[in-house]
């Protein structure tokens, strides 16, 4: 991670909410083999009606953070392969069903770069944003490493309940400080695991 520099990389998790470090642990969901949007590793993602994953949108509940997907291409009959991200519709051997592996744990925490809602560096967080709500601003991540480019909005910050994000502290690795592009660690505010949430 590239601290202070325009280089968002989506939701990482660090650790959760307990004070013990993530232990990896992703659930599988089903993707719509047609679904046309592409996910990438640290996007948040959500659930559509019919109950596969689709990614999330600013002020809507969120499922949890994508992190990679496995599918039958149709033009490989040797098995199931693994991807970093879904590039939409990416052809999908008839009959069978693409699955997201997707963080869902609503005690998760994430370090996530700050930009404002055009993606430059706008007015920075500061100690006194810990605890309000902010939303994500999503930005389309690298097809080739697969990795999110997914920041959190800081002109976003408010006590909104319907926000994605909750602020919890400023990210404390070394070389992150205050200021433009800076890291914070965030939990997953209006989660679908949640009591009072539900699904877009």
């Amino acid at each position: 991670m590239t601290y202070g520099v325009n280089a968002a990389r989506g939701l990482q998790p660090v650790n959760t909410g307990g004070g013990y470090t993530w232990n990896g642990q992703a659930n599988e969901y089903p993707i719509t083999a047609t679904y046309a949007s592409s996910m990438f590793i640290g996007d948040p993602v959500t659930l559509a009606t019919d109950g596969t994953v689709i990614r999330a949108t600013a002020s809507t509940a969120v499922l949890g953070v994508f992190q990679g997907c496995q599918y039958i291409p149709s033009t490989n009959f040797a098995g199931t392969v693994k991807y970093p991200y879904w590039p939409g519709n990416p052809g999908v051997q008839t009959g069978t069903t693409p699955v997201a592996l997707v963080i869902d744990d609503p005690m998760v925490q994430y370090t996530i770069q700050e930009t404002d809602a055009a993606g430059a560096s706008g007015t920075p967080l500061t100690q006194a944003s810990v605890g309000n709500n902010a939303n994500f601003l999503y930005t389309a991540g690298s097809t080739a490493n697969g990795l999110s480019s997914v920041s959190i909005n800081n002109a976003s910050t408010a006590t909104t309940l319907v926000a994605n994000l909750k602020l919890v502290r400023l990210d404390p690795t070394v070389g992150n400080t205050t200021g433009a592009f800076a890291n914070w660690i965030v939990q997953i505010n209006n989660d679908v695991y949640k009591a009072g949430s539900v699904r877009p």
